[in-house]
């Protein structure tokens, strides 16, 4: 299996500003997240219950993956809600961003069972794999060019089922963005393509669901990097040598059902996967 270099625990950066709720309250938060995924449950809808912001939700993400890495490493991380349609449906107007785990990454070919996923969608994004370190904010997409090395395929997996059906962006921050699996092809990159120009179709048991374009992530892939680039720096976080940022789903997400897969991307390999009960 492909691996991407682990940034494991020591590469964190905590924020020194206190958090706008007690510890306590957003250890309890975290640990109810962390539980779902234990167990394999759906996931709290932590709104119904405490005041949420946007910034409690990314402690609560922040304590949660925290408690991940202990058995796990970061692969990279992942934008969401990059289209105004994902927003609406999560009722924000920004975009979002969680954390890849090394645990979570497959192959071309991979299979997945239905029955032991929650809520599990299927998204086609780019990765942009770094070549270098990235520990400060980035001002302009010429100088972000400059640390990545290789502009990849990758399929998205998340699973998003909650508790409840009322869920809305502070919700999806707490749980990491449901971030669960994903399938990058290594063998494959575009950089020095214009990205914003590259089409893709989800074909499901030989029919076309989705259909996108690179534009579709915040209307250009470099800005949507740079802007999830920034955003994991401000949250206290280091971009390591090797991992991947992937920028959101072209054309939308599709609900995963049993059968056969494939993701096309211009008129390159295809990635397919198989999800079976």
């Amino acid at each position: 299996m492909i691996r991407f270099k682990s940034t494991g625990t020591a590469a964190v950066l905590w924020l020194c500003a206190l958090p706008l709720m007690a510890a306590t309250e957003i250890d309890v938060m975290a640990g109810k997240v962390y539980q779902s995924f234990s167990e394999n449950k759906p996931l709290p809808n932590l709104s119904s219950v405490y005041k949420l912001d946007m910034s409690t939700a990314y402690e609560v993400q922040r304590a949660y993956v925290r408690s991940r890495l202990n058995k796990d490493t970061i692969a990279g991380f992942k934008a969401g809600l990059t289209s105004d349609d994902a927003q609406a449906r999560f009722h924000i107007s920004r975009p979002i961003f969680g954390i890849l785990f090394n645990e979570g990454m497959r192959e071309n070919h991979a299979s997945f069972s239905l029955s032991k996923m929650n809520g599990l969608m299927i998204e086609a994004e780019l990765g942009f794999v770094v070549n270098e370190k990235i520990h400060k904010k980035i001002n302009s997409i010429t100088e972000l060019k400059n640390y990545v090395s290789q502009i990849v395929p990758v399929i998205e997996l998340p699973e998003v089922a909650f508790e409840s059906k009322a869920v809305d962006g502070m919700d999806l921050v707490a749980v990491n963005g449901g971030a669960s699996y994903f399938l990058p092809d290594m063998d494959a990159s575009w950089l020095g393509y214009d990205v914003n120009s590259i089409s893709v179709s989800i074909t499901y048991n030989d029919k076309i669901v989705v259909q996108g374009q690179g534009k579709d992530a915040l209307g250009d892939q470099w800005e949507a990097l740079r802007w999830l680039v920034n955003q994991v720096l401000s949250h206290g976080w280091v971009i390591e040598k090797d991992n991947i940022l992937i920028t959101g789903a072209l054309g939308g997400m599709t609900t995963a059902k049993i059968g056969e897969y494939k993701v096309q991307y211009n008129k390159g390999p295809a990635i397919e996967f198989s999800i079976v009960e």
